[in-house]
C-alpha cells in the first residue's frame, strides 16, 4: 500500500463508509439474536477494506465474514451475544463522528487557505 497515495478526504471518506457497513452488519445481527442457527458476523478490517479499494480505483462493499465471538453459543446454535453487540454499535458510532470531524476540519482548512471564509 503507497501510503503517499492516500489522500485525506478519500481515508476519511472510505472510513465513514466502512464504519457505515460495519454499523449495518452489527444491527443485522442485534435483529437475528433469537434467530435458531444464526451466525454473527463481522466486516474485514479496515486496511484490508482500504487495500481493496485502492487496487479497483474505487470504494468496494466491505467483505462480511463470520464473527468469532469469545461468548459461545446457545442451545439454538446463535452465537450472537447483545452486551458483545452493543460494545461494538458503540464503538462504530464513536469512531465514525471522529472521521466525520476529521472530514470536516479538512474542509475548513482548505477553506481559510484559501481565504474563503
Amino acid at each position: 500500500m503507497k501510503i503517499g497515495a492516500i489522500n485525506l478526504f478519500n481515508l476519511a471518506s472510505g472510513r465513514m463508509q466502512w464504519l457505515s457497513e460495519r454499523q449495518k452488519v452489527i444491527s443485522e445481527n442485534v435483529a437475528n439474536a433469537d434467530t435458531a442457527e444464526y451466525r454473527a458476523r463481522e466486516v474485514e478490517d479496515f486496511g484490508s477494506y482500504l487495500q481493496r479499494s485502492q487496487v479497483a480505483g474505487l470504494q468496494v462493499s466491505a467483505q462480511v465474514v463470520e464473527s468469532e465471538t469469545q461468548w459461545g453459543q446457545d442451545l439454538t446454535g446463535n452465537n450472537v451475544v447483545l452486551e458483545e453487540q452493543m460494545l461494538a454499535a458503540s464503538g462504530a458510532s464513536s469512531q465514525y463522528k471522529i472521521a466525520a470531524n476529521l472530514y470536516r476540519k479538512a474542509h475548513e482548512l482548505l477553506y481559510l487557505s484559501a481565504g474563503s471564509r
